[in-house]
């Protein structure tokens, strides 16, 4: 086994070790050093597998889940689904991954929701949408690279956090919420492209309005 696959497996033995402590006292220092002794966990291999303590484990917290969405999404036929369900499929399913887990998902957000942890909240972010739009196959290099990951950062981000609070039964007012987001994105999709057309046709209307600024 190779160095990389044995700090993945120290990392893992760690957050099972310390999954019912975080529900109850959050990503602390002392809770990532309990877990690792409880898990048999060397003082060398814990420095290298979560050098800051806490915050370390929530990230990988994170990042452990977007795998299993991952892995989810690799087992669907997504080339058969529409763009809209391929992105409604791959939001609901990182949120069905933590569901057995909620409290613990809400200790993440909170805490890289903290002021001093903004670089390491955005990363986890990136990866997230990244990882959702290069699982459902957008192979896109272009400026549509960005548009596509920000317009589903806004979406999944307001999602989690409506999901975070909702009791509903089997979250299906989480469902109904994501539908209104990307309803809302394909609306000013529409909009864009009838934009376009209307360029095509008459040319810039922009252009023409600006005319009357200087009548």
């Amino acid at each position: 086994m190779d160095h990389h696959k044995i700090l993945e497996t120290v990392k893992a033995d760690i957050l099972q070790a310390a999954l019912a402590d975080i529900a109850f006292e959050g990503f602390t220092d002392a809770v990532v050093n309990k877990a690792a002794q409880t898990a048999r966990i060397e003082p060398a291999e814990l420095a290298l597998a979560f050098p800051r303590g806490g915050i370390d484990l929530a990230i990988y917290f994170v990042r452990h889940g977007v795998d299993q969405m991952q892995t989810k999404l690799a087992s669907l036929d997504i080339e058969s689904m529409k763009i809209r369900e391929r992105i409604k499929t791959a939001v609901q399913i990182r949120l069905e991954v933590d569901a057995d887990h909620k409290e613990i998902a809400r200790r993440a957000f909170n805490m890289l929701a903290l002021p001093g942890n903004t670089k390491d909240a955005s990363a986890c972010l990136a990866h997230t949408v990244d990882v959702m739009w290069r699982s459902t196959g957008d192979k896109s290099t272009d400026f549509n690279f960005y548009t596509k990951r920000a317009t589903l950062a806004a979406v999944y981000s307001a999602t989690r956090l409506f999901w975070l609070n909702d009791d509903s039964t089997d979250a299906q007012d989480s469902w109904a919420f994501l539908d209104r987001r990307i309803d809302n994105v394909m609306q000013i999709e529409k909009g864009k492209a009838k934009f376009r057309e209307l360029q095509e046709k008459l040319g810039n209307p922009l252009e023409t309005l600006a005319k009357f600024r200087y009548r």
